[in-house]
Formats: structure tokens, sequence, C-alpha cells
């Protein structure tokens, strides 16, 4: 079972249904539980899938993946709001983004911990297995449902048997692979690229930009 935490949002909403489509199991979490179980309702039709809708507290008890898809300005808030629900052995993936916009303008907002993974450890539950992916994938393609990803998702974890079950769930996504990015420390590589794909994405006026790596095999 996987619970997109801020499944309302663009990019949970677009994991959320390329999951359900997958036949995975998904609920989506909000701070509101009916606004979930409506987003929901809009999704499961969309699909044609069954999407459960929950509040953030509910979706994280229920599901053995926790997907905290969040700006990075409120990951601290919802991140404590769902730790008493964090129990050992679950699985919290990371697709928290630290940038921030000023007009024009993308830049990293720089944590202390290095990434906003980084950061998210040290509010994570003892036993919990944190890992990051899927930073580097932008809505509107995740929600063009029509059209394959056409990505690499690299994904960064200190378990690797979590790591493992995240890259699986990653590449039943149509067209991504999924690249094992090493321990979660390595988020700090991957995160500030987001800046420089958003910025490529805005000039060129495409839907999205995204990457793909070769020369791995």
């Amino acid at each position: 079972m996987i619970a997109v935490i801020g499944g309302t949002g663009a990019q949970g909403r677009g994991l959320a249904m390329r999951w359900a489509i997958a036949g995975e199991d998904v609920i989506i979490g909000s701070r509101w539980g009916e606004k979930a179980e409506k987003a929901a309702a809009e999704m499961s039709k969309q699909v044609r899938k069954k999407i459960r809708g929950m509040s953030n507290l509910e979706a994280t008890r229920a599901a053995d993946v926790v997907v905290l898809s969040v700006p990075f300005e409120a990951m601290k808030e919802i991140a404590g709001e769902i730790a008493p629900a964090l129990t050992a052995g679950k699985i919290l993936l990371s697709v928290v983004v630290p940038i921030k916009f000023k007009g024009d303008i993308v830049s990293v907002e720089l944590s202390e911990a290095g990434s906003a993974a980084e950061e998210l450890e040290k509010l994570t539950p003892h036993g919990v297995k944190l890992v990051s992916a899927f930073q580097t994938v932008g809505a509107v393609r995740l929600q063009d449902l029509k059209k394959p990803i056409e990505c690499d998702i690299v994904v960064c974890g200190d378990d690797e048997k979590a790591k493992r079950v995240v890259m699986k769930l990653a590449e039943k996504i149509k067209g991504v692979r999924a690249i094992d990015g090493g321990p979660l420390c390595n988020s700090r590589l991957v995160e500030p690229v987001v800046a420089l794909l958003v910025e490529l994405t805005r000039r060129k006026k495409v839907p999205g930009v995204s990457i793909r790596f070769e020369g791995l095999e």
C-alpha cells in the first residue's frame, strides 16, 4: 500500500495516478480528509482505478510506503504531523525539492543538513527507512497519462532493501528507469539539478525537461 502525502498537489496527484494505473493500491493524504476524499474520487474516475483519500495521519498509518510530496517549507510541519504513524519498518520516500522562486529566478534553498532528504532524516522516527527519489520529474509530465515518462529516476538511501523497493515502484511507471544513486547523502547531488530542469523547461516552453543517463550499462 502506497500513501502519497501531499497527494492533492500537482506532483503527488501525478505519482498517485501513475501507480494506480500500474496496479498499486494507492491512498492520497491531505491535512483535511474530506479534501483528500474528493480529490481521490476525481482521480479514480480519471484513471478508472480505485484511489482512496484520507487525512495525512490515517494514510500514513495504512501504508507500507509513505511518499512525502510537499513543498520544502511545509516539510517540517507535515513530517511532525505524520510522525506518530511512522512506525519502524515503514519506508518513507522523500520527493521534496528545496527550491525557491524570486521573480523569474529559481534557486536552491541550501540546507544545513546538505539536502531536503537529510533534513527530513533528522525528523524521521527511529526504524523508518528513508529513501529519496523522483525530484527530477515534473508534475506536468506525470499527469500526462497518455504518454510514458521517458526519464531516469535517481534513488538514494542507506537501506538497500528499501531502496530496491522504491526502484521497483519507480519502474512500474511506464518509461522510467531507476538508477541506484548510492547513500542518502547523495541526495545533495540530485536535488539541486531540479532548479536547472525548471529553468530549462521555462526557457524552452516545453511541458517538462527530464534526465537520461548514458554509459551506465
